[in-house]
């Protein structure tokens, strides 16, 4: 099959990956958390979606494949320069593959992860991510390190990463980058523990950058 002639998998990234299982560590994914709500003296910025994006990358051996998610909506409430509390999701259905010519190719690749085999977008329309902590950590790249719960395929873990939020006036802007191993939500077609062997492995991990912008409500 063409599709996965030229596969990887599947948010939200732009790191780009040396081997089967990529040169970035997966981040540990551990049981669901409880979502953090905001202060009551917190100011609530309104995550714009158009503004917004979520990037992908993944691999199957020498081939490396990267694309885009459409952030829909979301919030993140900050008191006192940290974030409290937030949320944002993802239109599963809007998954493209970028940076590849062939317009066919994209598109089955595309279609492919949008399948049962992976993500079954008709049955799980939309991923979600919701804050259940933060610290500032203050960095040469970042500031925070943010705790949530990601939901792929209507399973929950709850990761952890590190995030760059910036703040002028009433818009605030968020990025981060993390990997994820897709196992860890029942994400295993052409794995290892699938059985796949040889050069129908596809690689676990997914790299994702998200980049956020919202405005003061």
């Amino acid at each position: 099959m063409k599709t996965l002639k030229y596969f990887f998998f599947a948010l939200v990234a732009t790191v780009v990956l040396a081997s089967c299982n990529g040169s970035s560590t997966a981040t540990t994914a551990s049981d669901a958390d409880s979502v953090a709500n905001a202060a009551a003296t917190a100011a609530t910025y309104k995550v714009d979606g158009a503004g917004s994006e979520l990037q992908w990358h993944g691999s199957k051996l020498a081939y490396g494949h990267t694309g885009v998610i459409t952030i829909t909506e979301g919030s993140l409430s900050v008191d006192k320069g940290n974030i409290t509390a937030g949320n944002f999701s993802v239109d599963m259905k809007s998954m493209k593959e970028t940076g590849n010519p062939d317009a066919e190719s994209a598109g089955k690749l595309a279609g492919h992860l949008m399948s049962p085999d992976f993500f079954d977008v008709e049955k799980f329309a939309t991923s979600k991510f919701e804050v259940t902590g933060s610290a500032e950590n203050k960095t040469d790249s970042t500031t925070h390190t943010i705790k949530g719960n990601l939901t792929i395929n209507d399973k929950t873990k709850n990761i952890e990463f590190p995030a760059k939020v910036a703040i002028e006036g009433n818009n605030l802007t968020a990025t981060a980058k993390f990997t994820i191993n897709r196992n860890d939500w029942g994400v295993t077609y052409g794995s290892g523990l699938s059985g796949a062997i040889g050069d129908k492995v596809i690689g676990d991990n997914i790299d994702y950058s998200v980049s956020l912008k919202a405005t003061k409500n």
